[in-house]
């Protein structure tokens, strides 16, 4: 038996395994020579001497400046009895983390690897609103604010929400536009005109009063919503005709329009017109996101930056390899704008610029700008990255995918893209973990991230000179996740093999 083991698949016996004793492993590892003993030595006195400190100053410390302040520290001002949300969204962080291992790690669980990519795709939106609170249209809210836009569209403009009309008008034409793409069946481009239809007029009252796009000419509203209308249909056209031999997209097709139509309604209708019983009804109590600070505001930032960059990054390393010049233009520009440019800079810019691109009548909070601004900042140097490994894809292997009949699109999913994300594992994560420590800059605009309330603690009367204590704890902090995120990716590239012949 104890020979068969030891032979290999070629039926040759393979060498034995050398074991060596404790005390021959210090002497070959730790004293082999005089200056390795030396050195040894120097080693252990340097280290008993630190941790002999540290051990000291340990048992001294002021550890009462983490304990007394674990609320502040873990949520900041949340509402202490709406802090069951941010217990939730951990649960689902945990649970998408513990399907995702699975199902990478065992081919058993293998079915369930595209349900753990949409929930991690899903979960940044899924876990902003369960954080913030959200409110949803009633029946009544729906009839009396359909009827705004058909009977007085007078009153969207004195609210400020003229723009949902244009916003829904756009998902349809995009909707429409991928339908006619993908399907020839005339029933089906028939009900998506018929949706275009629908929407427009619902929109013409709207549509006929001026607006000022132009500056200096008063033009009906009408036109530019019917010009955007046509490019984003255009669009979709377009990607519709790019995915046609993708398997089930009829069925993805079909799921898309059922979840246009309530999204469609919530745009239209979701604003408050000031009636208590007309109003949308409060599901979940807001919280404003202003008040969002510690480690909740950290990982907020972190994880929405991190998933959301990298699609965004991944489009943009496409879009400069694109033989549209004006996409490979636009990409390019992004790119070096952002990337010439720190991050604290974009920071400022989120805060202060961001808003002179919405509509006035639109706020948005200055923790999502942040987001916004840390995720195009990600995805610009994800872009570099991702375009690197798209280059170290054989051409060979794209012709020949090309000569099997698969589209454009199949080439670069199937074919190209997971090649190239395999190549560069290591810089992804690197940016990924990059990212992470630098959610600690947000502070500098005004947002209490840990750092932030760590640092208003240690101000406090009787925490006065806690110092090391709160730096201490942010260090660890630091160094646990971003080697988590660095081990869970070095078993990644343990899995692929990457890096091996």
């Amino acid at each position: 038996m104890a020979t068969a083991a030891r032979l290999g698949g070629s039926g040759h016996e393979s060498p034995p395994t050398r074991s060596v004793g404790v005390v021959e492993w210090i002497r070959q590892n730790l004293f082999s020579t005089w200056f390795n003993g030396l050195l040894t030595i120097l080693s252990l006195a340097v280290t008993y001497l630190l941790l002999r400190a540290t051990i000291v100053w340990a048992l001294q410390a002021n550890w009462l400046v983490l304990t007394k302040n674990s609320g502040v520290i873990l949520w900041g001002r949340y509402p202490r009895d709406e802090t069951w949300r941010i217990g939730i969204s951990l649960i689902l962080l945990i649970g998408l983390s513990a399907v995702t291992l699975a199902a990478w790690r065992s081919d058993r669980y293998q079915r369930f690897r595209s349900g753990a990519l949409i929930g991690w795709l899903a979960s940044p939106l899924v876990i902003t609103l369960l954080l913030r609170g959200f409110f949803l249209p009633t029946p009544a809210t729906i009839g009396n604010n359909l009827g705004y836009y058909l009977f007085r569209p007078d009153l969207l403009l004195r609210l400020g929400q003229e723009w949902r009309a244009s916003a829904a008008l756009l998902i349809v034409g995009a909707m429409a536009g991928i339908t006619w793409g993908v399907s020839p069946d005339r029933l089906r481009r028939s009900l998506a005109v018929a949706a275009i239809l629908i929407s427009l007029i619902l929109v013409v009252p709207l549509g006929l009063h001026s607006t000022d796009a132009v500056p200096g000419l008063s033009l009906p509203r009408l036109l530019p919503m019917l010009l955007l209308l046509g490019v984003v249909a255009l669009a979709g056209w377009r990607a519709g005709l790019s995915v046609t031999n993708i398997p089930g997209i009829t069925r993805l097709l079909l799921i898309g329009w059922i979840i246009t139509l309530p999204l469609i309604i919530l745009i239209l209708t979701a604003f408050e017109v000031g009636i208590p019983h007309l109003d949308p009804a409060t599901v979940l109590t807001i919280v404003n996101p202003a008040i969002w600070s510690g480690i909740l505001l950290t990982l907020i930032l972190s994880v929405v930056s991190i998933l959301a960059s990298f699609p965004i990054g991944v489009l943009l390393a496409l879009g400069r390899r694109s033989g549209l010049t004006i996409v490979r233009l636009t990409s390019i520009l992004f790119i070096e704008v952002v990337r010439g440019v720190p991050l604290i800079t974009i920071l400022f810019m989120s805060q202060v610029m961001f808003p002179l691109f919405f509509p006035v009548q639109l706020t948005i909070d200055r923790v999502l700008r942040a987001m916004a601004g840390m995720t195009l900042f990600t995805a610009a140097y994800l872009a570099e990255v991702v375009r690197g490994g798209l280059q170290a894809v054989q051409k060979e292997q794209v012709e020949a995918a090309r000569a099997l009949g698969l589209s454009e699109v199949l080439v670069t999913g199937l074919i190209v893209l997971p090649q190239a994300l395999r190549a560069v594992i290591p810089p992804i994560m690197g940016q990924f973990v990059s990212i992470f420590k630098d959610t600690s800059l947000v502070a500098i605009v005004g947002l209490l991230d840990l750092l932030g309330v760590l640092q208003s603690i240690i101000k406090q009367r009787e925490f006065i000179g806690a110092v090391r204590e709160v730096y201490l704890f942010a260090f660890l902090f630091y160094f646990v996740l971003s080697y988590a995120m660095s081990y869970a990716s070095r078993r990644l590239e343990k899995r692929l093999g990457v890096g091996e012949r």
